[in-house]
């Protein structure tokens, strides 16, 4: 019995879902950043759109993120020496942003609603 997935094709999926969460929290810092100062900016638009689908998108980070923290774990002799701090530095910033996200919305929502 052979199976059709391959080890590459797993990786370029580990790969988009990791870029994504990184722009996804980038996008957040930005806002919460500029807000104040810039009001409608662009990431302050993107933000709304995803605040208004706030449930599906904080389930689907948090699936992204336990995803690529797990296959840090176990595959982490098979990346690159080069690449791993870029990798680390990347889930980390993912991971941290789920729990801050997480945390502020819970707090948001239980206060102001």
């Amino acid at each position: 019995m052979s199976s059709s997935r391959t080890s590459g094709n797993d990786q370029w999926l580990l790969d988009a879902s990791l870029a994504i969460l990184v722009l996804y929290n980038m996008v957040f810092l930005v806002d919460v950043a500029v807000t104040e100062t810039v009001p409608g900016q662009w990431a302050g638009r993107i933000m709304a759109f995803i605040d208004a689908r706030r449930g599906w998108v904080t389930l689907f980070e948090a699936i992204a993120a336990l995803s690529v923290f797990v296959d840090l774990i176990v595959r982490f002799d098979a990346y690159p020496p080069r690449g791993r701090a870029w990798r680390v530095g990347a889930v980390g910033l993912a991971m941290a942003g789920l729990v801050f996200k997480a945390f502020a919305f819970y707090l948001d929502s239980a206060y102001l609603e």
